[in-house]
Parts: structure tokens; sequence; C-alpha cells
């Protein structure tokens, strides 16, 4: 009867962490705002946008203070590390790059209490003209947990936070763009 039950739990467990793998699964954070500018200028402004500029401390989150990035931050296949205020890092890579429709980029590595809750982070923006002038940015993180108990902790303690912090840096990002910035 221990074997049986045993085997059960084993089940329950590999099927929790394949579950907490699929798209499905994942913890994710959504912002939306409508800035009054074009998709081109909105797009040029964000894409190699300076982190510690839109990323400041946010609840649980601590502020960015720099990236090591070694050339401006617009081409797939770029990668930098991201220093927050708190002493850790993360790597982030550059994915797509279509002009002045979307990109999208990964995090990971992660040195915070985040490394053991997320395998990456999946980031993607996108860009839609609207008329009169007007530009939708629709920014998604997609937190892939680690395993079921990780995506329970994410959305149960880390997601309305993490929308906060998005909604932050799209406020700072909106007011530079109506503001000449």
């Amino acid at each position: 009867m221990t074997t049986f039950w045993i085997t059960l739990v084993g089940i329950i467990l590999f099927a929790g962490v394949a579950n907490a793998q699929s798209s499905k699964k994942t913890t994710q954070a959504h912002a939306t705002v409508i800035v009054s500018t074009t998709s081109d200028k909105a797009f040029n402004y964000i894409v190699p946008v300076d982190l510690s500029h839109i990323f400041k401390k946010y609840k649980r989150f601590p502020a960015i203070i720099k990236t090591d990035e070694n050339e401006a931050w617009i081409k797939p296949g770029l990668t930098r590390t991201v220093y927050f205020e708190d002493g850790t890092t993360a790597k982030e890579s550059l994915l797509t790059v279509v002009q002045s429709k979307s990109f999208s980029y990964q995090i990971e590595n992660f040195t915070s209490q985040m490394r053991f809750l997320a395998k990456r982070v999946e980031g993607s923006w996108l860009f839609t003209e609207l008329e009169n002038g007007q530009t939708k940015i629709e920014w998604t993180y997609k937190v892939i947990p680690k395993n079921v108990a990780a995506r329970f902790i994410l959305k149960s303690f880390i997601l309305k936070d993490l929308n906060g912090l998005l909604n932050n840096a799209l406020l700072v990002i909106k007011s530079d763009l109506e503001n000449g910035k």
C-alpha cells in the first residue's frame, strides 16, 4: 500500500511540474497605455530606454540601477546584465525586433529570490497605431514558474505587484513621450 501512495504522489508532482511549465499555466502581467505619439516614435524611444529611468522601487521589487550593454539595445541577439538596487542581477536577452510594431526579450539567471520561483520571464511589447496620431502600447510579462508551488506563490503574492511595476513604468514612458523627451 505504501508503494501505491508513493507512486500516486510522484505522478501528481510530475504532472504538476509539467503543467506549471505549459504556456497556459504561466503567470502573466499585462499593462496597456495609449500615448499621443506615433508608433515609430514610441518604439524608437522604448526599445533602448534606460531601465533605471523607468523601473523605480515598487513594493517588493527593487529599482534597477544600471545595465551593462555595450551597444544600443535595438538588435536581436544582444544580452545585458540588469543590476538592481539590492545587489541582485538578472540576464536579459533581446529576442525579436520588428520596427515600429513589436519586440520581445527574456529575463533569466536571477540572483534574487525570484530564482526560486521562475525559470525565466518572457517580455513582449506590441505597438498599434491608432487614429489621430495615437499609439496603443501593450506590454506583457509571462513568468515561467519552476513548479506548481512557485506558480501558486507567483499568482497569489507577486502578480499584483508585477502589474503595478509595469503600469508605473508605462506612466513614466507616457509622460516622457508626451512631454517631448
